[in-house]
């Protein structure tokens, strides 16, 4: 075998392969997509809502509505309403936070006193994971 022709191919492909992944118009790059706007939740581990969260002797709870609203200036808002049924009892109450996030596109964390939480954002979908929770959120 030549050595010598084997590395000009390797060479010419490397070159040719390089060419190619220097195209392209950065507008469609996913650092470049705005995330900024209000993301609804859709699903809960792949289940719609109301999601059941605990339902253990005389309790259950069942999360019926959350949003995240990300601003321009790396800022979030989290709101939204969960069903406490307790012996016959029913609360419905309010979820809310707030924080700042940190944007790797499409990786994001949304950082609050509460704690953090990872996830990604790109085509108008928020994915939050936390442990073995996974929620999918629209614009």
């Amino acid at each position: 075998m030549n050595t010598e022709g084997s590395l000009r191919r390797f060479l010419a492909l490397l070159v040719a392969v390089s060419a190619l992944g220097c195209g392209g118009d950065s507008t469609t790059s996913l650092a470049n997509e705005p995330v900024s706007g209000t993301y609804t939740l859709r699903t809960v581990n792949r289940l719609p809502l109301p999601y059941v969260i605990a339902d253990q002797d005389s309790i259950k709870v069942e999360l019926l509505s959350d949003s995240f609203t990300l601003t321009d200036d790396k800022k979030w808002a989290e709101f939204g309403t969960r069903r406490v049924s307790f012996s016959g009892q029913v609360v419905i109450d309010t979820i809310a936070d707030v924080g700042t996030y940190v944007l790797n596109a499409p990786t994001i964390t949304l950082i609050s006193t509460n704690g953090s939480i990872d996830g990604s954002v790109a085509g108008g979908k928020l994915t939050l994971t936390n442990d073995a929770v996974v929620a999918v959120y629209q614009k």
